[in-house]
């Protein structure tokens, strides 16, 4: 348990420069995931109640209720969570979840994981329309900013092998966006862009709770592969 590790001594928590020792880390990744999964509806209640839609601000709300609701557990997370700290204008993932270690180890805490947080709406602007799979064109030139192709690109988690994805969805239905989304990356596989997409890529349903989706699915990267983990809330008011 993630309550072990910290409770260990440094020297056995990390080996080499910030590599975890403790549970693997799909098992770290599956309990960030759960607790998530769990907060997702509160979180959903306070955006929907203050009238939070755009997406900085979701982000920006869902990690203050992360770190919040985590007071007791063994993680945290970070805004903007920076793929190479090392420089100023490094890609930096939405949300960091960082591993709590003894501030007197004088260690910086280990990334257990990166979400990327997308909203899932028909009102977003006609060429953001494809955003939480794939990015658009720009004066003749493709902005890669689609959640999914980020992770694909190594732009985001490019040392993890499990991250995930937080959707907003504003309207419609998650099996409508479900089918949407897998629509768009077979799509792409005719493309002959690096590396190149494959159907097997496609959001496969996991748990559909209530007001939140799970889904999982496999990003190919150029040398190796990324398990994503999805994670939809509603935030549509019910009607009344």
């Amino acid at each position: 348990m993630l309550n072990t590790i910290n409770q260990s001594p440094p020297g056995r928590m990390l080996g080499g420069i910030g590599t975890l020792l403790g549970p693997p880390q799909n098992t770290q990744f599956q309990m960030v995931v759960a607790f998530i999964r769990r907060l997702l509806p509160k979180f959903a209640d306070s955006a929907l109640q203050d009238n939070i839609e755009n997406e900085n601000a979701l982000n920006s709300r869902l990690t203050r209720f992360i770190t919040n609701a985590a007071d007791q557990k063994n993680f945290f997370a970070d805004r903007e969570s920076m793929e190479d700290e090392r420089r100023g204008n490094s890609p930096a993932a939405d949300i960091g979840i960082y591993l709590k270690v003894n501030p007197d180890a004088g260690i910086d805490p280990p990334l257990i994981t990166v979400f990327e947080g997308k909203r899932l709406s028909t009102k977003l602007p006609k060429k953001r329309h494809q955003e939480y799979v794939i990015g658009h064109e720009e004066k003749g030139k493709h902005v890669p900013c689609g959640g999914i192709e980020r992770f694909k690109l190594s732009i985001h988690g490019r040392k993890l092998n499990y991250a995930g994805m937080i959707g907003y969805l504003q309207n419609e239905t998650a099996a409508t966006w479900h089918d949407k989304i897998n629509t768009w990356i077979r799509e792409l596989c005719s493309q002959s862009s690096e590396p190149r997409w494959s159907e097997k890529e496609q959001l496969r349903p996991k748990k559909n709770n209530g007001p939140v989706t799970e889904y999982e699915s496999v990003v190919k990267r150029t040398n190796d592969e990324l398990q994503m983990t999805h994670l939809w809330i509603t935030l549509v008011r019910p009607e009344r």
